[in-house]
């Protein structure tokens, strides 16, 4: 995928590793440890010399410890007139894209949690504007910085990610690689048997091309996966490209290859559902497209008798344009059918435990409508950094998110999931695949009838602060489609 724009050598991305992540049922709630350095290697940044860095794997209520050292050469480009522009260059953070944690300190208030106003300077970074009464302001960390992201027992197992979220400089660093993936294991007992012992790989759709991750950093492209007759692999996929409107499609050649979903965006669903391999729909009708930042997790069964194929994801770089798939630019990999029949676990029943979340009743007094609009705005203005949506603890709502543009655009909140319900005004019938929890969606556009539209339930419970909403094509958060919203106790 993206061949042509795989302008970075590829060495950077490659291990040793054959893929495989070890990623058994939960243990006993503790502590993730881990150092996280940004360095250059072959002219762009890396996490410990690797993209993607490596993967994070925790429990449910374990706290997650990242030492985050900016080893980044110093570019003294922090200030800036004009902060909806690209800035900053080599001034990072982190973030913990989907995980539903404190966006502000964690409990002891010692620790940054998933704070995206944080900006960790390479060290010796002069920063004038950081200076004001000669005291340093609180969201600028020097060269290094400890983050701690405190998941409550009751968090949800799935597949979430990581990656670089400085304003300014987010498009830039997630498109070089600075992502990777975080893993909530499943509780013991909870998922289905077939499920559980099913063998796992961990695909990343990145700028570089599609890599199957090492669990250590790293990874290879455009990969073989092997498979022997009759097996079941649990595939999590991760759409971690910064760059256009790239949405990510199935295909396979792959004859009786049975596909599942099984989750979206880190949430488990009610029951698994049959992938439509030859769906062509816009991204916001296909239940298994990703938006840039979405993720899905597919349970993968091949035939006793299939004797090998290809599978793609073919990737929608301008939607309204390519539809059907016409001028898509897809990345391959190839399954391997080889060896004996094998008779993996498997079951009939379809039926899945869900997110774990309570669901939402219709929310009668709090709606709330913003608008995706031209020139990178919402609400007609550019992020100033000023809250737009104050709301109290507790609180449930109901969002309407128009998008009043020619193109498509990926909502996504930090911190909270929300539940979709509408899409285009008609209400999604309860069964239907598309009624469900994420933390991103793609944005229908604008036609001759009115802007499109996205309509999801939410509720703002367990923390306070300020976090942000904001379009996940990176380049269109940095020139400014984003706003701030406080939950005040």
């Amino acid at each position: 995928m993206l061949r042509g724009s795989a302008a970075f050598g590829v060495t950077s991305l490659l291990s040793a590793g054959n893929g495989t992540a070890a990623i058994s049922e939960g243990q006993a709630v503790g502590r993730t440890d881990l150092t996280l350095r940004v360095q250059e290697v072959n002219g762009r940044p890396t996490y410990n010399g690797l993209s993607p860095g490596p993967t994070i794997v925790a429990n449910p209520g374990d706290t997650i410890d990242v030492h985050l050292i900016n080893d980044l050469p110093a570019l003294h480009d922090d200030c800036t007139d004009n902060h909806n522009a690209f800035h900053g260059a080599n001034t990072t953070n982190l973030h913990t894209h989907g995980l539903h944690v404190s966006p502000t300190t964690d409990s002891s208030g010692r620790f940054d949690a998933d704070n995206v106003f944080v900006r960790v300077v390479p060290k010796d970074q002069v920063v004038p504007c950081a200076k004001g009464s000669g005291n340093r302001p609180k969201t600028f960390r020097w060269h290094r910085n400890k983050f701690r992201f405190e998941t409550g027992a009751d968090h949800p197992s799935g597949t979430f990610w990581y990656h670089a979220r400085k304003h300014g400089s987010t498009f830039q660093q997630v498109a070089a690689g600075l992502s990777g993936p975080l893993v909530i294991r499943d509780r013991p007992g909870v998922m289905p048997n077939y499920i559980a012992r099913a063998s796992e790989r961990i695909l990343m759709i990145m700028n570089q091309g599609l890599v199957l991750t090492d669990p250590a950093g790293g990874g290879i492209i455009d990969p073989t996966i092997t498979m022997r007759p009759g097996e079941v692999q649990r595939w999590r996929v991760i759409n971690a490209q910064a760059i256009g409107n790239s949405f990510a499609y199935l295909r396979t050649s792959v004859t009786g290859l049975e596909i599942y979903q099984i989750a979206f965006d880190g949430l488990t669903l009610r029951r698994r559902i049959r992938v439509d391999q030859g769906n062509d729909d816009e991204p916001w009708l296909n239940p298994a497209a990703l938006a840039p930042g979405n993720r899905t997790d597919f349970i993968v069964r091949v035939p006793r008798d299939s004797k090998g194929g290809s599978f793609s994801i073919p990737v929608i770089r301008e939607v309204r344009e390519a539809l059907g798939l016409s001028g898509a630019i897809a990345s391959e990999f190839k399954i391997e059918v080889a060896g004996k029949p094998v008779n993996s676990a498997w079951s009939d029943d379809d039926a899945l435990p869900g997110p774990g979340l309570k669901p939402i009743a219709e929310v009668s007094r709090f709606r709330r409508e913003i608008t995706f609009s031209p020139q990178f705005r919402i609400d007609g203005q550019a992020y100033d950094g000023e809250v737009k949506h104050s709301i109290p603890l507790g609180t449930k709502k109901e969002w309407t998110v128009y998008n009043n543009t020619g193109g498509v655009h990926a909502f996504h909140i930090h911190v909270i999931p929300f539940f979709v319900t509408h899409i285009n005004g008609i209400e999604l019938i309860e069964d239907e695949p598309l009624r469900r929890w994420q933390d991103t969606v793609a944005l229908p556009y604008s036609n001759d009838d009115g802007p499109g539209s996205i309509t999801f339930r939410t509720r703002f419970e367990t923390f306070t602060g300020k976090f942000v909403i904001h379009c996940h094509i990176l380049r269109h958060e940095d020139l400014g489609m984003m706003q701030t919203v406080e939950v005040t106790g």
